[in-house]
C-alpha cells in the first residue's frame, strides 16, 4: 500500500513539473471544435458563444410562448365556432317557420296558429342573436361575394350593377364570420347591341 502512495506521490510531483505550453501552435492544435450543435470554432470567442446560447435560449422562450397563444386561440375559436354545424341545422328551422308564416297569411289561417308561429319564429331569432348568429342584411346593399350568394342575374337597367334585387333565403354571421351567405337575386346592365 505504501507504495501505491508513493507512485501517486511521484506522479503528483512530476504533473506539477510539466511545464505548460503557451506557444501559438499549441493554441492552434488545442481550440475547442464541438458538433455542429452548439459548436465553438475557431472563430468564435467563448463570450460569443455565451451570447448565442443566450440567444438561441430566447429564441426558444418565444417559440414557446407562440405555440403557447396559439393553442389558445385555436381553443376560443372551437369554442366560439363549435356551434357551427348545430347552427346550420337550426337555420333550416328558421327558414321553415318562415314560410309557414307567408303561407299562413296566405290561406288565411287561424290567427292563433299564425300568433303562435310568429312568437316561435322570434324566441329562435333571439336564441340565434344570443349565441351570436345574426341575419345579413341585404337591404340597400351591394352584392358581397363573402356574404351572398347569387342564384339569378337580372337585367335592370335602372339600377346600378350588382345590387341586391330579392333576397331568397337569409343568410346569417356566427360572430362576424358567414355562418351561411344570403342567397340573392343581383342586377346587371343590359346587353347593348
Amino acid at each position: 500500500m505504501e507504495d501505491k502512495k508513493d507512485d501517486i506521490k511521484k506522479d503528483t510531483d512530476e504533473s506539477e513539473k510539466i511545464e505548460i505550453d503557451t506557444s501559438e501552435e499549441y493554441e492552434e492544435e488545442n481550440k475547442l471544435e464541438l458538433s455542429e450543435e452548439n459548436e465553438i470554432t475557431e472563430d468564435v470567442s467563448h463570450e460569443e458563444f455565451i451570447r448565442d446560447l443566450e440567444d438561441q435560449l430566447l429564441r426558444a422562450k418565444a417559440e414557446v410562448q407562440n405555440v403557447r397563444r396559439i393553442a389558445a386561440q385555436e381553443v376560443t375559436k372551437a369554442r366560439l365556432f363549435g356551434v357551427e354545424s348545430f347552427a346550420k341545422e337550426i337555420l333550416s328551422v328558421s327558414d321553415n317557420l318562415e314560410r309557414a308564416i307567408k303561407s299562413s297569411v296566405e290561406e288565411e289561417v287561424n290567427p292563433v296558429i299564425k300568433e303562435g308561429l310568429e312568437l316561435t319564429l322570434k324566441s329562435l331569432e333571439v336564441a340565434l342573436k344570443s349565441s351570436g348568429i345574426e341575419a345579413i342584411d341585404t337591404q340597400d346593399h351591394g352584392f358581397d361575394p363573402e356574404k351572398h350568394e347569387a342564384i339569378s342575374l337580372l337585367e335592370d337597367d335602372s339600377l346600378e350593377p350588382n345590387t341586391i334585387i330579392d333576397t331568397v333565403q337569409k343568410g346569417y354571421t356566427i360572430m362576424d364570420r358567414t355562418l351561411r351567405p344570403a342567397k340573392v337575386v343581383v342586377s346587371k346592365k343590359s346587353k347593348e347591341k
